[in-house]
């Protein structure tokens, strides 16, 4: 088979034409074979073992959505069932398998384009012929969707086409990035359109990981009772207060002093200009005070630049696996400025690590933390307010620790297993209502 050369689009007007019309072109090449899935595919059977298949855009980089699925997919494995995360591989990335199970599949990318605001990420469409030698190799019983992009488009056809099942999982609310990033009414009417068709489609089972987004689901126009709030689980083997070092930070070109922690996405949209502001402020009481911010993103030099002047700041960039526990349990605080997520995996991350968490109170992450229980929750989008509750904990030590000690008691109630049976209970449930409907 010759090599797939893959075509890259700028993410402008043009570009975007370009990039659907390749998608369309890629997919009528591929219309009779993906025709022929119906009698080529591997058939689904009455088993025990069940096949769940994850599908999702820009699935190849660190963020809450590829990890969590990461996870998932590896828990069902661990219980007899098979699993896949698949997603496209990037123009930068050789295609293939991502770790020793087998359980998270990169395609090559027919074609790709650049993500708007989203520095050196991209949406890419999958190889058909690699899609469709897949699923004639593997038995597939339920395709859940992770993100309404061209990958999701695409899992729904193969749905209908090969009668499986489907469940979406909304965890990002992109209507409020595309305001903070672009904030244009038309196209945001346009887009919280193609979100709630999108949603109702493949028969209209939506999991999202907070009671926040039942209601910003129900408001889009879903019924209540296709909505299921399942939250995720953490690594309390891997994100533990044992990991703290001493001197982590200072070994990662920090300076002296107490060390307030921030993960994810280097991002506008993650409330990161609130939290530039608020440490300023901050360091007015607390002149001693460090800020480390976790994670890369097109925001991240607008950030180090501002910060540099008082160097108190620290950059380091993206951590992993084992590091990147050291780097959060080895900080005093954690603050989360964002007012956009749905769930918050680092929050959480953090509270396993015991390590006092303030965050706002719109989205997922105030469900998490409890507010004046395992953490602090303030206002969103008011940096005086965040530099207000940080300066309050740096100097309450016996508050740190009770936040501390309430806040492992929280993470114990996200233990991955649970998240795991919770999923799979609700992918029999869709499986088995389909297996009836598909008997009548």
């Amino acid at each position: 088979m010759d090599e797939l050369k893959t075509k890259c689009y700028k993410s402008d007007f043009v570009g975007s034409v370009k990039f659907l019309l390749a998608i369309a072109r890629e997919t009528l090449v591929h219309l009779p074979q993906l025709i022929a899935l119906r009698v080529r595919a591997k058939p689904r059977t009455e088993s025990q073992a069940l096949g769940i298949l994850l599908v999702g855009d820009n699935m190849d980089s660190i963020h809450g959505i590829s990890v969590s699925s990461e996870r998932l997919a590896g828990q069902l494995r661990e219980v007899g069932h098979q699993s896949w995360l698949m997603g496209v591989s990037p123009t930068t990335k050789a295609p293939g398998l991502r770790n020793r199970e087998g359980s998270v599949v990169m395609l090559t990318s027919a074609c790709a384009v650049d993500l708007h605001g989203y520095e050196g990420q991209e949406l890419g469409y999958p190889s058909l012929a690699e899609v469709c030698d897949f699923f004639q190799k593997n038995r597939v019983d339920l395709i859940e969707i992770e993100t309404p992009g061209s990958f999701g488009l695409l899992a729904l056809v193969l749905a209908r086409i090969l009668g499986i099942p489907v469940v979406h999982n909304y965890r990002t609310d992109l209507i409020a990035y595309t305001r903070i990033l672009l904030d244009h009414p038309l196209f945001i009417a346009g887009l919280h359109w193609f979100i709630r068709t999108f949603l109702k489609s493949g028969g209209g089972h939506v999991i999202v990981p907070s009671e926040a987004f039942v209601e910003e689901c129900v408001a889009m126009g879903l019924p209540r009772s296709r909505v299921v709030h399942l939250p995720r689980g953490v690594d309390l083997s891997r994100f533990s207060p044992q990991r703290r070092k001493v001197e982590f930070w200072q070994d990662h070109g920090a300076p002296q002093g107490p060390v307030i922690a921030y993960l994810g996405r280097v991002s506008r949209e993650k409330g990161l200009e609130t939290l530039a502001e608020a440490f300023e402020i901050l360091l007015q009481s607390h002149p001693d005070a460090v800020l480390a911010v976790i994670g890369e993103g097109p925001w991240r030099q607008t950030f180090e630049d501002r910060l540099e002047p008082c160097g108190r700041g620290v950059f380091p960039g993206e951590f992993k696996g084992l590091e990147l526990a050291q780097a959060l349990a080895s900080a005093d605080l954690f603050a989360f400025p964002s007012t956009t997520d749905t769930f918050g995996n680092a929050v959480l991350e953090a509270l396993a690590c015991g390590v006092p968490a303030v965050v706002t109170d719109r989205g997922g992450p105030k469900e998490i933390v409890c507010a004046n229980v395992s953490g602090l929750v303030v206002p969103g989008g008011d940096p005086v307010a965040l530099a207000a509750a940080l300066a309050r904990l740096l100097s309450d030590p016996v508050e740190c620790q009770r936040l501390s000690s309430a806040g492992l008691a929280r993470a114990e109630a996200f233990r991955p297993e649970a998240a795991r049976d919770s999923h799979l209970a609700f992918y029999k449930k869709v499986i088995s209502s389909d297996r009836l409907l598909r008997a009548r």
